[in-house]
């Protein structure tokens, strides 16, 4: 009796397994479907209460994926679709928005691929077939994406000219000190102003590298001609394809145009490296060169580099996600030649910067802050020759929102801004603040 009851033992474990097993199963889902479009959030919460009986179900995440991609939210979406498809390899709706959730999340060489496969499927519906072929040509197409804009503004700048703030200044003559009265042409001068701009982009998406060439021309006119500035620029981008790229890097080159004359041109290259990606924060380190050629005063060109760490956050605040960014470095500027007035110039600049959605728009914050100290006397007129040290403080808003009364494209944009850069040399020292308002329309 007591070996039939112990060979009883097994199945009876057994028996109960699968009663456990039979009661826990994912039930049907097609009660689900009718609410995937009108109501995606109910359908999410309904889906988490039965998560313990389908774990095991394509199926169920296939739908619950589809649910978060209603709703736009690509991360949670793409990780319910992964997983369905671990589960099946054959699930179709989860190829079908998996690629979607791809193509959204700027990966558009991936989702290619995925839909591709899709089309090589034997069992796919005409009606869908030809959908998911319509998607293809349309992907396809967007590969290389070609952007023109033009934008109009008005403004007003209280130190237009950037002329220094002092009254007097102080020269060594002599041995001796002597004030002079800074004539009413070289003080700050403020004025109303008008902007034009015009910028032509072209992108385009590789399998491991996507390729940016933005060109633009800026140009702000007031009613004295002797403070017009006209800017042209140039930039080149790389970086890898990847939804959040790991590295990046930039060639710049710029040119401006002062009261007519032609007084400033650069080359520049930039360089990121994406560190370590911690989820809602991201490290760097950040590399800029910059060949700095001035044209009325030759003497003054130079070579500059900056190097250091950032690092940027997605923060949730009040249900709303706001970005922040903090930047530090050393700045170093490498005369081009020895006569250069102060010799090379070394210090340290940090970038703080925060960005949101605001009243269906965003905003922008930037606040900046720059060192630099001459390595040499700067000239003998000036405090018998004392080193040139300054500090730069400036403060950046931005706000652009659509205007959807001025065409599709069209958006409002706004900003304000402030600058502060004191100066052992009275000369260098200025302050200025502005405010502009206007309208840009893409095409």
């Amino acid at each position: 009796m007591d070996k039939k009851s112990n060979s009883l033992k097994p199945l009876l474990a057994l028996a109960g397994f699968l009663a456990s097993t039979l009661s826990f199963a994912c039930p049907n889902l097609q009660r689900f479907y009718d609410s995937l479009e009108r109501e995606p959030l109910a359908l999410v919460e309904a889906l988490e209460g039965i998560l313990d009986q389908c774990y095991m179900n394509s199926e169920y995440f296939a739908l619950n994926g589809a649910a978060h991609l209603s709703m736009g939210d690509l991360l949670r979406a793409l990780e319910s679709l992964e997983r369905a498809l671990l589960l099946d390899p054959n699930n179709g709706s989860a190829a079908v928005d998996f690629a979607e959730v791809l193509y959204r999340q700027g990966q558009v060489i991936n989702a290619i691929e995925v839909n591709s496969q899709l089309l090589l499927r034997g069992d796919l519906p005409d009606d869908l077939r030809e959908a998911i072929s319509s998607r293809q040509r349309r992907w396809s197409s967007s590969r290389s994406q070609r952007s023109l804009s033009l934008g109009t503004a008005v403004g007003y700048d209280n130190n237009l000219n950037s002329a220094p703030i002092a009254d007097q200044l102080a020269l060594t003559l002599s041995g001796n000190q002597v004030l002079f009265d800074v004539s009413s042409d070289f003080q700050a001068a403020g004025a109303a102003y008008a902007r034009f701009t015009g910028a032509g982009t072209l992108l385009r998406v590789g399998q491991n590298v996507n390729t940016g060439l933005t060109a633009s021309v800026t140009g702000r006119f007031s009613r004295d001609s002797d403070f017009d500035l006209i800017q042209g620029s140039v930039r080149y981008q790389l970086s890898d394809s990847s939804d959040r790229p790991r590295w990046t890097s930039t060639f710049g080159l710029d040119h401006l145009v002062w009261g007519g004359n032609t007084v400033f041109s650069s080359a520049t290259i930039r360089a990121g490296y994406r560190l370590k990606d911690f989820g809602a924060c991201r490290v760097y380190p950040r590399l800029a060169m910059q060949y700095q050629k001035y044209e009325a005063q030759e003497l003054l060109s130079g070579y500059e580099y900056f190097l250091g760490p950032g690092s940027e956050c997605d923060i949730a605040i009040g249900g709303v996600l706001n970005r922040f960014g903090l930047e530090f470095g050393a700045l170093r500027n490498q005369a081009e030649y020895s006569r250069r007035l102060g010799g090379d110039r070394k210090g340290w600049q940090s970038n703080l910067f925060w960005q949101r959605t605001l009243g269906g728009g965003q905003v922008v914050g930037q606040y900046q802050f720059t060192k630099f100290n001459d390595e040499e006397s700067y000239s003998l007129l000036f405090k018998n020759g004392v080193r040139r040290k300054e500090n730069l403080h400036s403060v950046y808003f931005s706000y652009v929102r659509p205007i959807r009364s001025l065409g599709g494209n069209a958006q409002f944009l706004g900003t304000a801004a402030y600058h502060n850069q004191d100066s052992s040399i009275a000369l260098f020292s200025t302050r200025g603040a502005s405010v502009e308002f206007g309208v840009t329309w893409g095409f």
